[in-house]
């Protein structure tokens, strides 16, 4: 806007000045002329004063706009709530995974080779031994995760919707006090006293995911801090903040279970289910358990257009609620929608769920456990829990340095848009897992992490384009399923990616990280599609300051909403004491109406193909 403001300064002023000296010079003989009397110089000066006025307003912007984010920041300081949460448990998690993973893979070999005089499993050495080691280990691996994470799914589902509904302190704790009960079923497996078998800790993964394991607790918080924040600026600080006190906790975490690495297993677990009694009763302490704003005046509201009498019991309205929330998610994803958005949608959301998985299968998992302890072959790098100490600690290290910097120049100075952001992510995160994959020294998985510096850009830009793509009544529904496909998606990859180590370890033991690569090659190569595509069709060029076409589309979309809910309100009056049919409203408001309109024009569109002539659609109209 300044740019072009200062051309038509510049076009304007410039043949008025050569006017303004020519008459100059021809006056100028005169004893009795005046320049400042010149109309022409009259007509300059206020050119020129005008081009001023707005450089002054526009630096007066800039340095408001960079007051109200200093302001921000220090209100989010200010106010801490779940943050320590986050810090204490991950600092427990990563720390007890650390000093456990040689404990559980000693383990898996004695189950086997434990009434084999020639088998030494505290320190294998021979190659064959060790494949099928590192071949039942896999195994594991997969049926511990089928234990955790069937149940999760459901257990996320319930208590996710139970959260929205009555707040969120009983999920937290909940996820705190099953992370802390599986400790147990490990060190019952790895102390020397106890010795249970193996499978004690299936048996405690099942009852710890039906408290949602870890992944409850980041889930909640993140929750918790939308139910508390009004100012969606605010609210991108604080989601920030949470994410960075989860990658700093892992970086200590890690470090420090490396420094104290020949601690025994069960003082370590005692250090461990230490800090979760901490984040616990912090989370009693400072986390009320109340509704968020947006529950709080659906209730008011319900309570005004409703009857208070129901026939149907609460623990069922309960279940009807948890499943119409479900439908209007899938909904959300199979609706047609204007242009290609409903494929740019299943794109980016298969993408963030493979990088987070593939974030997770090459640092804390136990495969990757299992690949770094090889010791007998001439390549292998015979690591110890020292080693992946301090490995993960730099691992997420450049996570921080790579998201926060990469988010930065990227976005704040090169004004890139998402999906080159999701580009370089996946292209960063690929280099990082070939790396690892050929790695025989532990320079090279070293420079494996610095190669993924900017692996961690993926979940912030998968976000921001997504809140594109859908109309703003609708950007809930489409996040809302993010956490079931979270769950499921780690099912799948632990089932594929198990496998394949276990078929590939005994030739080449890196080639699952060179398979991982390959899917995230192919991932990108439909990114890029969705990059040209969605550039073609205007997704992401609207202004979102100017409170542009984004914006009619939100109010046009509650226009009927907004009409049917104040005609409910008036039947209140209207109807004496019948009964007001809670049934829901089927109208279309506007913005769906005229998505109607679209798909009986062009019903015979394919899933992949564009319900119109995008070009039409270029300036944000949706008619």
């Amino acid at each position: 806007m300044s740019t072009s403001s200062s051309l038509v300064s510049v076009l304007i002023a410039l043949p008025l000045r050569l006017l303004y000296r020519a008459n100059s010079e021809s006056l100028s003989a005169s004893p009795e002329y005046d320049p400042r009397a010149s109309p022409l110089f009259f007509f300059s000066s206020v050119v020129h004063r005008s081009k001023m006025s707005a450089e002054i307003e526009e630096s007066r912007t800039r340095r408001s706009s960079i007051e109200r984010s200093l302001r921000l920041v220090k209100k989010a300081f200010l106010n801490i709530s779940v943050e320590p949460i986050i810090f204490f448990v991950y600092i427990g998690w990563v720390f007890g995974n650390t000093l456990q993973s040689p404990g559980l893979y000693r383990r898996i070999c004695e189950t086997y080779y434990g009434d084999d005089p020639k088998v030494h499993c505290r320190h294998l050495t021979t190659h064959f031994v060790e494949d099928k080691v590192q071949i039942h280990s896999a195994e594991w691996s997969l049926y511990s995760a089928i234990c955790y994470l069937t149940p999760a799914v459901f257990a996320d589902t319930i208590l996710g919707a139970y959260g929205d509904k009555y707040g969120r302190q009983v999920n937290i704790l909940i996820g705190i006090a099953g992370i802390a009960f599986s400790e147990f079923g490990f060190m019952l497996t790895i102390s020397q006293a106890a010795h249970t078998p193996y499978w004690t800790v299936l048996l405690f993964g099942l009852t710890t995911g039906a408290t949602g394991y870890i992944a409850l607790v980041p889930v909640s918080c993140n929750a918790y801090l939308a139910d508390i924040t009004t100012d969606s600026d605010l609210l991108t600080i604080k989601s920030s903040m949470l994410i960075v006190a989860q990658q700093l906790a892992s970086i200590i975490g890690g470090a420090v279970a490396a420094a104290l690495s020949g601690m025994n297993i069960p003082l370590a677990v005692d250090v461990e289910i230490a800090l979760y009694v901490v984040a616990f009763v912090y989370t009693l302490w400072r986390i009320p358990q109340r509704p968020g704003y947006m529950e709080q005046t659906r209730k008011i509201r319900g309570n005004t257009l409703t009857s208070i009498k129901s026939s149907r019991s609460d623990v069922t309205k309960f279940f009807s609620e948890i499943w119409q929330l479900l439908k209007e998610g899938f909904v959300t994803y199979t609706r047609k929608r204007v242009g290609h958005r409903r494929a740019f949608m299943f794109i980016t959301a298969i993408v963030l769920m493979l990088t987070y998985t593939t974030a997770v299968e090459t640092r804390t998992s136990p495969v990757m456990n299992t690949y770094v302890f090889r010791r007998t072959s001439e390549q292998a790098l015979a690591w110890t829990s020292r080693d992946i100490g301090y490995w993960n600690a730099s691992g997420f290290f450049c996570l921080i340095v790579g998201t926060v910097g990469g988010i930065f120049v990227f976005k704040k100075i090169f004004r890139f848009r998402e999906t080159t952001l999701i580009l370089i992510a996946l292209v960063s995160s690929s280099i990082r897992t070939v790396v690892i994959a050929f790695a025989t020294k532990g320079w090279h998985m070293y420079a494996a992490n610095v190669c993924g510096l900017f692996s961690g850009l993926v979940q912030p830009a998968v976000v921001s384009f997504i809140t594109q793509l859908v109309p703003y009544e609708e950007t809930g529904r489409a996040f809302s399923l993010f956490g079931i496909g979270g769950d499921l998606a780690f099912i799948i990859s632990n089932l594929v990616y198990s496998n394949v180590y276990r078929g590939t370890v005994a030739w080449m033991p890196g080639f699952l990280f060179l398979f991982i690569g390959l899917l995230q090659l192919l991932a990108g190569l439909a990114m890029l599609w969705v990059h040209f595509c969605s550039a073609a069709e205007g997704v992401g060029r609207i202004d979102q300051s100017l409170n542009g076409p984004r914006d009619i589309q939100r109010a046009i979309s509650t226009l009927a909403e907004e009409h049917d809910e104040n005609s409910s309100q008036m039947a209140i009056f209207t109807t004496g004491e019948r009964k007001i049919s809670k049934k829901k409203s089927t109208a279309l408001n506007i913005y769906d109406h005229a998505l109607e309109r679209r798909l009986q024009k062009q019903n015979s569109a394919g899933f992949w193909e564009s319900l119109t002539d995008v070009r039409r659609d270029r300036n944000g109209s949706f008619y």
